[in-house]
């Protein structure tokens, strides 16, 4: 990968990267592609001790304005965008359609508040058990309605895989 353009349209010049940071950025690629959850790229991309900040924990304005940085970076809000955390650019306008005020929560978070995967919630909120809202690209849920949810699931005798698995585990003790 010589060049890469980012979410803005700016391409940047990759030539100058050593073999390792060609390889870093690819494996990025790799993890966003193979649906790796986007805090863990972003973490892996731009974290503390990441290749991208050359090893150190803090960052400056001349590791910022690196085309590492700035590709590492923009592969990790590209798979923000794809997962539905991070409003993508286009979208950007609608921003202040969001609610502000703490009522609604990722779907991710729903998730775990609930007990069930991110794709459950989604089948939730799309047969209208879960109450949500979608703007653009991202969807946020209605924490109160999660929490309704998981308090019927509880109510209904429904018991999440790790639930049991810790429940056996008491018994055993």
């Amino acid at each position: 990968m010589t060049t890469y353009t980012l979410l803005n349209g700016k391409t940047l010049d990759l030539r100058e990267l050593s073999p390792a940071e060609g390889a870093f950025l690819r494996d990025l690629r790799r993890m966003a592609e193979h649906d790796i959850s986007y805090f863990e790229i972003a973490r892996t991309a731009i974290g503390p001790g990441s290749p991208a900040l050359r090893g150190r924990q803090t960052i400056d304005r001349r590791t910022a304005a690196t085309p590492l940085y700035l590709a590492a970076q923009d592969i990790a809000i590209h798979a923000g965008v794809q997962q539905g955390l991070i409003l993508a650019p286009e979208f950007e306008h609608r921003r202040a359609e969001f609610p502000t005020h703490g009522s609604h929560i990722s779907v991710a978070q729903a998730a775990d508040v609930i007990g069930i995967t991110r794709a459950a919630v989604y089948k939730a909120i799309n047969a209208g058990t879960l109450h949500a809202l979608k703007i653009g690209n991202v969807t946020v849920v209605n924490k109160p309605s999660a929490v309704v949810y998981r308090e019927r699931r509880e109510t209904s005798g429904f018991v999440s895989a790790s639930d049991e698995s810790q429940r056996m585990s008491m018994r055993r003790q």
